[in-house]
C-alpha cells in the first residue's frame, strides 16, 4: 500500500513537471512568435517607407527640374530634402545585421543636403545654374535606379518567402544563410538581396558633388584625423574586438567570421559568437590603422529594466573611462527598447567639442554595453588650436531674442555646412514650453544655427 501511494504521488510529481515545463516551452515559443513578428512588422514597415520616400524623393527632384518657377522650385527641393531624409532615417532602421549599407545612406544624405541647400539659395533670391541642375538630373536619375532595385528586391524577398526576423537568425534554413553573409563579394554567395547589396557599390563610384554642404565630397577629411599608427594585422583586430566585447558583456566571445571593408575609414568587420550564449552576436568594427574600436552592434532581445537612467549614465560613463576616453561629457540621450542611447563629446578646458562624439547603448536589464559608435570621433578628433572668446558670456546672453528667457550658457564648437568649425556659445533658452539651443558665434557675435530640444521618453533630442 505504501508503495502504491509512493508510487501515485511520483506519478503526480512527474505528471505536473511536465505540464509545467510543456506550460513553459509554450510561453516562451509566444514570446519567440511575438518578438519575431514585432522585428518582421518594423522591418516591413522601414522597407515600404525608404522605397516610398526614395520614389517621392526622385519624382520631387524632377519637378524642381521641369518647373520654371523659383518660388516652385524651391517649395519641391524643399519637399526632395525632406523625403530624402526620411529615406535615410528607414535605411538606417531596416533590421539587417551583418549589412552596412554605408554609400546609400550618404547618397540619401548628400541628396537631402543637396536639396535643402539650393533651396536655400533659390530663397535667397538666387537662381540655379547649369552645373546644378545637371548634378540634378543626376541625382534623379540614381535616384530612380535606387527606387528600381528596391522594387526588385521586394520583388525577390517575397517570391523566395522571407521575413524580416530571419535576418537575426544564427540557425536559419539553407535559403536563408546568404542573408547573414551579404557582405562577401557576391560570387561567392548570391543570395535574394544581392541587387541591394550592389546599389551600395555602385553608389560609391557616384563623383562628388560640387556645393559647400555639409556631406559634399570634395570637402570632406581625406582621411580620419582622430586615428594614429600604423595598420594593424588581422590577428591582432580579432583579439582587439573579443577584448572589447568581453568587457562590454561581462562574457566570453569567439570570432565567428571576419571581412575586410574599405571605405573612408577602413576596417575589419568581425562577426562574434558568445560562448556562454550561443544565440548571441556581437558585430564590431576595428578600424585597420591604429586598431581603434569603431562600432558594437549586440542585437539580443533586452529584457525588463532593472537601471533607471542615471545608472546607464554611470555604467556607460564608467565604461568610456575604462577605455582611454577620460575627458567626456554627456549630451543628449533617448530610451528605445529598454536600452539607453547617451551620446558623449570630448570637452577641451570649458569647451565641449560637439564634432568629436560617442554613442553608447546600455541594456537596462543587466548594465550590459549593447552599443558602441565611436565613427564621428575618430574621424573629427585631433589636436586644435581653439581662438580665444571676444564676446564674454553675457554679450552672449544679450544676443538673445528678448522674448525667450535664458537658462545657461556655455562654449560649444560645432559643424557647420562646408565642413567649418565654429567656435559658439550655446544658450539655452525656453519660449512658452519649448525649449532651444542657439548658437551665438564666441568671435562675431552672429547666431549661427538654432535647434529645438524635443522630450522623448527617456530622454531628449534635438532637432
Amino acid at each position: 500500500m505504501v508503495f502504491n501511494l509512493t508510487r501515485r504521488i511520483s506519478t503526480i510529481v512527474l505528471t505536473l513537471a511536465l505540464l509545467l515545463a510543456i506550460g513553459w516551452g509554450l510561453w516562451e515559443r509566444a514570446n519567440r512568435l511575438t518578438l519575431a513578428n514585432a522585428v518582421e512588422a518594423g522591418g516591413q514597415r522601414d522597407f515600404y517607407n525608404l522605397l516610398n520616400y526614395v520614389e517621392q524623393a526622385q519624382v520631387s527632384i524632377g519637378k524642381s527640374l521641369a518647373s520654371s518657377s523659383s518660388r516652385q522650385q524651391a517649395v519641391h527641393l524643399t519637399e526632395a530634402w525632406n523625403q530624402a531624409a526620411a529615406a535615410q532615417l528607414s535605411l538606417s532602421q531596416l533590421p539587417t545585421p551583418g549589412i552596412k549599407p554605408i554609400n546609400t545612406s550618404k547618397f540619401l544624405a548628400q541628396t537631402s543636403d543637396y536639396s535643402n541647400y539650393l533651396a536655400q539659395k533659390l530663397a535667397r533670391g538666387g537662381e540655379l545654374s547649369s552645373q546644378e541642375r545637371d548634378q540634378l538630373a543626376r541625382l534623379r536619375d540614381e535616384m530612380k535606379r535606387l527606387a528600381g532595385d528596391l522594387r526588385q528586391t521586394e520583388a525577390q524577398v517575397a517570391s523566395k518567402g522571407l521575413r524580416w526576423s530571419s535576418f537575426y537568425s544564427t540557425r536559419m534554413p539553407a535559403p536563408l544563410r546568404t542573408i547573414a553573409n551579404l557582405a562577401v563579394p557576391v560570387q561567392a554567395q548570391p543570395g535574394p538581396l544581392d541587387g541591394f547589396v550592389n546599389t551600395d557599390r555602385r553608389l560609391q563610384t557616384l563623383p562628388s558633388l560640387n556645393y559647400d554642404g555639409p556631406f559634399s565630397d570634395h570637402l570632406e577629411k581625406p582621411r580620419p584625423l582622430g586615428l594614429k599608427g600604423g595598420d594593424v594585422s588581422q590577428a591582432e583586430a580579432e583579439r582587439r574586438a573579443t577584448a572589447f566585447a568581453n568587457d562590454a558583456s561581462n562574457s566570453n566571445y569567439r570570432v565567428q567570421a571576419t571581412r575586410t571593408s574599405n571605405g573612408l575609414l577602413p576596417t575589419f568587420a568581425l562577426n562574434l559568437l558568445d560562448n556562454r550564449r550561443p544565440n548571441v552576436m556581437v558585430h564590431v568594427d576595428i578600424s585597420k590603422q591604429g586598431g581603434e574600436v569603431i562600432s558594437l552592434l549586440n542585437n539580443r532581445p533586452v529584457g525588463a529594466p532593472t537601471l533607471d537612467a542615471a545608472k546607464a549614465l554611470e555604467r556607460a560613463t564608467a565604461f568610456l573611462k575604462a577605455h582611454g576616453f577620460a575627458n567626456m561629457q554627456p549630451t543628449y540621450t533617448v530610451r528605445t527598447d529598454n536600452n539607453q542611447v547617451i551620446t558623449f563629446a570630448a570637452k577641451e578646458g570649458d569647451v565641449i567639442l560637439y564634432p568629436d562624439q560617442v554613442k553608447v547603448k546600455v541594456a537596462l536589464d543587466n548594465g550590459e554595453i549593447t552599443g558602441w559608435d565611436a565613427t564621428p570621433y575618430y574621424m573629427s578628433h585631433h589636436r586644435r588650436q581653439l581662438p580665444t572668446p571676444k564676446l564674454t558670456p553675457a554679450e552672449a546672453r544679450a544676443k538673445i531674442n528678448p522674448g525667450l528667457k535664458v537658462e545657461g550658457v556655455r562654449l560649444a564648437l560645432i559643424p557647420l555646412p562646408g565642413g567649418i568649425e565654429k567656435l559658439t556659445y550655446e544658450v539655452t533658452t525656453k519660449l512658452d514650453d519649448t525649449r532651444y539651443l542657439i548658437y551665438i558665434n564666441a568671435i562675431t557675435g552672429e547666431e549661427e544655427k538654432v535647434l529645438q530640444i524635443v522630450d522623448v521618453p527617456g530622454g531628449q533630442l534635438t532637432m
